[in-house]
């Protein structure tokens, strides 16, 4: 045998081999591939959607520059046992927490940063603090409902909301004057 004839059959030997391994691999597939899947980011909760909410504002005074920052927690929003708590820093007047629990019909109030509680006036402290924060959720909804960072002016007030959370984990221990 010529060396031609040796390289022609070497050659057609490659091939053979080549095309059955790659037939095996089809058919052991049964002609599939298995392509990675790309993964798929969970729906986004929007605040209207939201069953608890937390964020935080700050509100100053046009005509005086006065500033109140607040922070507020909410667990079932918008709904017969709403909670929420509302941490107020006047300042140089003082820092103030506001319990409200819409279920048991009860607030509490903290002038030294919880460590001691108050009960207050529930009907007072739910149309002040609620409509409070109702009316800044109300905003978020308006404006983008994602519960990205916000800030508008009023007639008298520059107000910016900030560190929105939907759906946070809270601890009922954040609605207990204890």
């Amino acid at each position: 045998m010529n060396k031609k004839t040796i390289y022609l059959v070497v050659a057609v030997v490659v091939v053979i081999l080549v095309v059955g391994v790659a037939g095996v691999i089809l058919l052991g597939n049964n002609g599939t591939t298995n392509p990675t899947a790309t993964p798929t980011a969970p729906p986004s909760a929007t605040v209207s959607e939201a069953t608890s909410l937390q964020f935080s504002v700050t509100e100053t005074t046009t005509a005086s520059g006065d500033v109140v920052n607040y922070n507020f927690v909410c667990k079932n929003l918008n709904s017969a046992t709403e909670k929420m708590r509302v941490e107020m820093d006047l300042g140089a007047s003082g820092a103030f927490i506001y319990i409200v629990d819409t279920e048991a019909q009860k607030s509490w109030m903290s002038m030294d940063n919880g460590t001691t509680w108050t009960e207050s006036t529930f009907a007072d402290d739910c149309t002040t603090y609620g409509t409070l924060l109702h009316n800044f959720v109300d905003k978020l909804v308006a404006e983008s409902n994602t519960g990205a960072d916000l800030s508008y002016t009023t007639d008298t007030t520059s107000i910016a909301i900030s560190s929105v959370v939907i759906n946070p984990t809270l601890e009922d221990s954040l609605f207990t004057a204890s």
